[in-house]
């Protein structure tokens, strides 16, 4: 069996074989993005319906808009990537905008309008702060292969553009890395004034004439931590079949994916464990543990609304749908 994992601290031990999947003939293969389920594939984008994998890191959004689809795939309790999406909206140091609300008519930039970060911002960004969907002016750098309820403005990157190179980090993964082109691209448009802010996968750009439209302060002040939501972005997904015909094995999945988890302080030096340890303390609960608690099921119930919202899928899918019963984390 093959299964596919974005290369991070709680990923890195299954990946560079120190955790051996002892009594399961499984081979773990780093890729650069998480799968999908359909074409195109490729080395940036594989597909689950190739058969090349059975399984692997999945975006919550890819995953679930298939899923109603009647893929057969089913996701495990393993949350690969997630976080208070608000961090990553950022505008100009000099911008006069100071609150979600103040969005209404102006230009946001994303690179894919039904990416699952883009997803969350919008229902948030609605839910919590009262900004309508249709508020701002989106502008995204790709078309949408799914119907939604408002089509936002295509933007077109230059061939081969090349903007200036700009270092970004993932902070809850602890690691800076470039940040590709069609995000610097965005922010380049934010720069010379022809869009008012940007939605990043990052949640740090090392940039000085760049800033959060919240400060972390705000956002662990928000209502929306009473409100049972701790955004997931990314999932572990496994091909039902595979899971037919190896009883058991989602468990096995699980119970490794949770050992790799607990080793990601070896794979960072001290000094960049400290946003990953702040926002433990902050929270006071671990939001990788990789269980299916009340929150998560909340999570999920309330990203599954913002799809139906967004005529992205028409009906809601229950929890149990979604996560393999026999997998829970417990």
């Amino acid at each position: 069996m093959k299964f596919a994992l974005l290369s991070r601290p709680r990923t890195q031990a299954l990946l560079d074989g120190t955790l051996k999947s002892q009594g399961l003939p499984v081979e773990w293969l780093p890729v650069s993005a998480p799968l999908g389920w359909a074409p195109p594939t490729g080395e940036e984008y594989r597909s689950l319906s190739s058969g090349q994998f059975d399984g692997g890191e999945m975006s919550i959004s890819s995953f679930v808009e298939t899923k109603a689809q009647g893929a057969p795939i089913v996701a495990l309790p393993v949350f690969l990537k997630r976080g208070l999406v608000q961090r990553s909206l950022f505008c100009p140091v000099d911008s006069a905008l100071a609150a979600p609300a103040q969005l209404v008519g102006k230009r946001v930039g994303l690179v894919h309008y039904t990416s699952s970060m883009a997803t969350w911002m919008r229902g948030i960004l609605e839910q919590e702060y009262s900004l309508p969907r249709s508020g701002p002016a989106w502008f995204t750098l790709t078309p949408s292969a799914t119907r939604t309820g408002f089509k936002p403005t295509l933007l077109e990157m230059p061939s081969g553009y090349a903007g200036a190179h700009s270092r970004a980090r993932e902070e809850l993964d602890g690691y800076s890395h470039e940040l590709e082109q069609p995000e610097a691209f965005l922010l380049s448009l934010m720069k010379q004034g022809e869009l008012d802010a940007v939605v990043s996968y990052q949640t740090r750009l090392e940039a000085k004439d760049i800033q959060t439209l919240l400060s972390t302060e705000e956002l662990f002040e928000s209502p929306d931590r009473g409100n049972g939501v701790y955004p997931i972005n990314h999932i572990f997904v496994v091909r039902e079949s595979t899971l037919k015909e190896f009883p058991g094995i989602g468990n096995s999945l699980w119970s490794i994916l949770n050992e790799a988890r607990k080793l990601w302080r070896n794979y960072l030096p001290q000094a960049e464990r400290e946003p990953m340890e702040k926002e433990l303390a902050r929270l006071g609960w671990d939001p990788f543990a990789y269980r299916l608690g009340d929150l998560e099921k909340h999570t999920l119930e309330t990203f599954v609304d913002f799809l139906l919202d967004e005529k992205r899928i028409t009906r809601r899918l229950a929890v149990e749908e979604l996560i393999d019963p026999d997998s829970t984390g417990y």
